[in-house]
């Protein structure tokens, strides 16, 4: 009996993986067409160009929404679509939606408007926390994104990449993260097929929304990673007892439960060189919220005045998310040659690096 139950569930998935087009393995010409089209969303290509390059045609460029966002839909030869999710422009608040790095629940209600009071579940995990900047800006894209990929489910269309490049692989992953959950709450039949590339990707979340996430994409998500790139390496990370696991020797509760044991004399010195190292990871998670969180929104509430200002979290333990697919140029002396230029420093981090190492990668 449960031979028989063994081959049906793995009849079953075989089936599953048949009826797609995408499979849950890193293709290296995905991620060279997802890094065109992070081009194209940006500044478009003559349309016979981009299909040359991609075999991809635009068939939608959403208007700019929110925190200066956009995305567009393409499809392909083999009835893949791809959302593309833009990344920063140097106009209206596209930038302060990068500084707006304070944290924010992971799930949660945000008004977005009068009108428009939007629930959202990025984890299922209560401890998970993400950037808010990034969250609103998949918020505001979701309200366009939503409609226009029901109707195309209903159209019995299965397969979709998510994919952005810089702020936008940081917004793809929240994205992503909504559609997984509705998903995995029975919103979305299961066997519609989401598969991520964030490319040049910054942290999205902390520790615990990664967990959530890598454990729903498993192997449907990847990010992109040029090591000399800078911009993964953001949001600045502070660390603080708060943020370990509560029941590690670690977590605040356990340290103070510990030096409750401790003798007196010795207490007072051991609590010394505790607060020595905690106070200044908790100053600089105020710090956070304070400067990154309630000031930033001031500017940003200038341009969107019926945007409701979210209840931070107390903590910055941003972490990295997805799985790693590493581009490496440090030992390539033609790469240094043509893009190590310190006096630009979003030289390893644009396109032309990503598609130069990408050529170049195994």
């Amino acid at each position: 009996m449960i031979k028989r139950i063994f081959l049906l569930l793995l009849c079953s998935s075989t089936i599953a993986y048949a009826q797609s087009t995408l499979k849950p393995i890193a293709d290296k010409t995905e991620i060279y067409n997802s890094l065109q089209l992070a081009t194209d969303i940006q500044k478009a290509y003559p349309v016979d160009s981009l299909y040359t390059l991609t075999h991809y045609k635009n068939i939608y460029k959403s208007p700019e929404v929110g925190l200066t966002n956009m995305w567009g839909l393409y499809l392909n030869d083999n009835n893949v679509y791809e959302i593309v999710i833009r990344g920063s422009v140097n106009k209206g608040i596209s930038w302060l939606a990068n500084y707006y790095a304070a944290m924010i629940p992971s799930s949660g209600e945000i008004q977005l408007d009068h009108q428009t009071k939007r629930k959202y579940n990025l984890s299922a995990d209560t401890r998970a926390t993400v950037h808010a900047g990034w969250t609103l800006a998949s918020l505001y894209l979701m309200e366009d994104i939503q409609p226009k990929l029901d109707s195309l489910i209903k159209l019995n269309k299965k397969d979709f990449i998510i994919s952005g490049h810089s702020q936008g692989a940081a917004i793809a992953y929240l994205i992503t993260a909504n559609l997984l959950n509705q998903q995995a709450n029975g919103k979305i039949p299961t066997d519609i097929q989401f598969k991520t590339y964030a490319i040049a990707p910054p942290k999205p979340g902390n520790l615990y929304f990664s967990y959530q996430y890598e454990k729903l994409a498993n192997n449907w998500s990847y990010s992109v990673i040029n090591t000399q790139d800078w911009v993964p390496e953001l949001p600045p990370t502070t660390q603080t007892f708060r943020d370990f696991n509560e029941i590690s020797p670690l977590a605040d509760h356990e340290v103070k439960k510990a030096l409750s044991k401790v003798p007196w004399p010795k207490r007072v010195f051991a609590k010394s060189i505790l607060n020595s190292i905690k106070n200044p990871t908790e100053k600089s998670v105020k710090k956070y919220n304070k400067y990154l969180g309630s000031f930033v929104f001031e500017f940003i509430q200038k341009q969107l005045p019926e945007l409701k200002e979210p209840t931070y979290t107390l903590n910055s333990n941003y972490a990295r998310c997805s799985n790693p697919i590493i581009l490496d140029g440090l030992q390539d002396k033609k790469y240094q040659e043509q893009f190590h230029k310190p006096e630009n420093i979003m030289t390893h981090h644009l396109p032309p690096a990503y598609l130069y190492l990408l050529d170049k990668s195994k």
